[in-house]
């Protein structure tokens, strides 16, 4: 095994909603020779703009970002796609003496650059869309149920109303014959195991301080259009109901507003109560990873003196 130091780089920024991950990020492409990958399974859709909180397109044309704003939302872009996506930049990164730098809070993301993934099965649109006609017709309870019946094991971990993922090990079990639970016991091969990983987290100190600055985020997104942004996604032609990036904070709860489930003059503070629960399972995750160092929010000088005296 090579000593880290003579393995190739990859540092990562991690950290939860509305911690300023973007404008440290830019702040350290100024100064260093580095390469933004993003790290966000809502941020990677064009027109998911307002409510993911994506950079603007002026930012983006400046500072490049992969993996964001490149997939059509009429795809749906997987853990795997991310990951083999994200192999191929990061090797690009460092044929152009650049050093990679992740970005974003989709820990579900980290997690696998970090373990490596199992060979669940591609999708089967074939068979996505039967489970559409399914769950449109007979609703999401007769789905659990038959998951349930195939997979208790899955079915005791995922919740009863997470359409996505009941659909998704259900798909798995149809194409494969196999449980994914069974897949997820298996070892998982890791194709960045040869790189060194320079873990960055930002765990804010002071959580009332967060909490009032995704607040004046949410009240802006509320202001710039996210209602009208919800109404033309959902407007396209093929975009599946059950998409994840429609489930995802802000999208969600402006559905439930379209849809007369929730008030318009609530949607604010029940954008908030998500972004608030969000925080708590990114947090969670984050505790779970190996950090070399930890920052306060608003600390991108000091990220910057780390890196200059640790890596640059």
């Amino acid at each position: 095994m090579r000593n880290n130091h003579l393995k190739k780089k990859i540092i990562t920024l991690i950290g939860p909603t509305a911690c300023s991950k973007t404008s440290t990020a830019i702040h350290l492409m100024k100064k260093f020779p580095i390469s933004i990958i993003g790290v966000d399974s809502v941020q990677i859709y064009k027109r998911f703009n307002i409510g993911s909180a994506k950079p603007s397109q002026e930012i983006l044309k400046q500072y490049k970002h992969h993996l964001v704003d490149t997939i059509d939302p009429e795809n749906i872009f997987s853990v795997k796609d991310f990951y083999d996506q994200t192999h191929k930049l990061v090797i690009q990164a460092h044929l152009e003496n650049r050093i990679p730098l992740l970005v974003g809070g989709t820990m579900m993301y980290f997690n696998a650059l970090f373990k490596g993934i199992n060979d669940i099965p591609e999708g089967s649109e074939a068979i996505r869309s039967e489970l559409q006609r399914e769950l449109d017709t007979k609703g999401v309870d007769k789905l659990f149920n038959d998951l349930k019946e195939i997979d208790p094991e899955s079915a005791k971990v995922i919740k009863g109303n997470d359409k996505q993922r009941i659909m998704r090990a259900l798909e798995v079990f149809k194409i494969s014959g196999k449980k994914i639970s069974d897949f997820k016991k298996e070892t998982s091969v890791n194709i960045f195991k040869d790189f060194n990983f320079i873990n960055i987290g930002i765990f804010p100190n002071d959580r009332e301080v967060l909490l009032i600055k995704i607040r004046e985020r949410i009240v802006e997104m509320i202001n710039m259009g996210l209602i009208r942004e919800v109404q033309e996604i959902i407007k396209l032609k093929n975009i599946p109901k059950t998409h994840p990036a429609l489930n995802s904070i802000n999208y969600k709860e402006a559905i439930q507003v379209l849809k007369g489930e929730l008030d318009e003059g609530e949607l604010e503070d029940q954008c908030v109560i998500s972004s608030r629960q969000l925080v708590k399972r990114q947090l969670t995750w984050m505790r779970s990873f190996n950090f070399l160092k930890t920052f306060d929010t608003n600390s991108a000088i000091q990220i910057e003196k780390y890196l200059e005296e640790e890596i640059f």
